[in-house]
């Protein structure tokens, strides 16, 4: 599918990298175009939308070729579109809407899961009993969380060709010992080949990160690779190359902490058969 929020945020790049190629500062643009310097640079920021005129107002002002008229036209068209996610503003903030939006056309999605199963590889049951902890997770607040969360799985999981590449802590594994249906389902996804997943034994000590997180990449996009740290009631994102690459690092050191491929899906496999006897 087109993710209008990632085509929002290329299309802010292009007119960044369009207008300082053309060796126009935010104020020469302000000025030609009759606007307030800080529109211009809430645009580039993908903080503020553009309709289409102004694209084509931006692309004249900077000089643009046909081509790259018609490219940033077209990013403007599809940036305007309405994303599945939007019908769950009730249950999704800000920023995770954001993630959700990215998620959706992301190529590759790797990271590190601590104590709970990565949510796109959670069942139904084991989500409910993540989710619904506390008083405000309840009734119909909850059911339309997991519907969210089915609907994202359905569109990346099944929908897409979408790699995984993730750590996954030993705990969480044990914590989900009861759940005999997720360990199946977890045995199931990590027999897939574009699944890669490494757990973490609690042998390996100490880790290097705190809270879980995930790195999500475009190769089809002109967008750089994102950093997401989530927790229960926020979720930070990092886009700088050298936040990115520290979060890389991380994954990296915990990586050479864990198991191999094969010996992760031999060992899930071993904890499923405990919890059938």
């Amino acid at each position: 599918m087109v993710s209008p929020t990632l085509r929002r945020r290329v299309l802010a790049s292009e007119l960044k990298r369009l207008r300082l190629s053309a060796g126009l500062t935010h104020v020469d643009v302000a000025h030609r175009l009759g606007w307030q310097q800080g529109k211009v640079s809430k645009i580039e920021s993908a903080k503020q939308g553009v309709g289409i005129d102004a694209v084509i107002a931006l692309a004249e002002v900077c000089g643009a070729t046909p081509q790259q008229r018609e490219r940033l036209v077209e990013l403007a068209r599809e940036a305007r579109a309405r994303g599945w996610w939007e019908g769950f503003a009730d249950v999704l903030p800000t920023e995770r809407k954001v993630y959700v939006g990215l998620e959706a056309e992301a190529n590759v999605i790797r990271g590190f899961a601590a104590e709970l199963i990565p949510d796109l590889f959670q069942t139904r049951d084991y989500a409910a009993s993540a989710m619904g902890r506390g008083a405000s997770a309840q009734g119909s607040i909850l059911e339309r969380r997991l519907e969210l969360l089915l609907q994202r799985q359905q569109h990346v999981l099944e929908d897409r060709e979408t790699e995984f590449d993730f750590v996954l802590s030993e705990s969480a594994l044990h914590r989900a010992s009861g759940a005999e249906q997720q360990l199946s389902r977890l045995l199931e996804l990590v027999a897939r080949p574009e699944v890669r997943l490494r757990v973490l034994p609690f042998s390996a000590g100490a880790v290097p990160v705190e809270a879980p997180f995930s790195i999500l990449e475009f190769r089809q996009n002109a967008h750089p690779d994102i950093v997401f740290v989530t927790g229960r009631v926020d979720c930070v994102y990092f886009e700088e190359a050298p936040e990115v690459a520290a979060y890389r690092e991380a994954l990296a050191e915990l990586e050479a902490l864990s198991m191999t491929r094969e010996d992760s899906a031999a060992f899930v496999e071993e904890v499923v058969g405990r919890g059938a006897s």
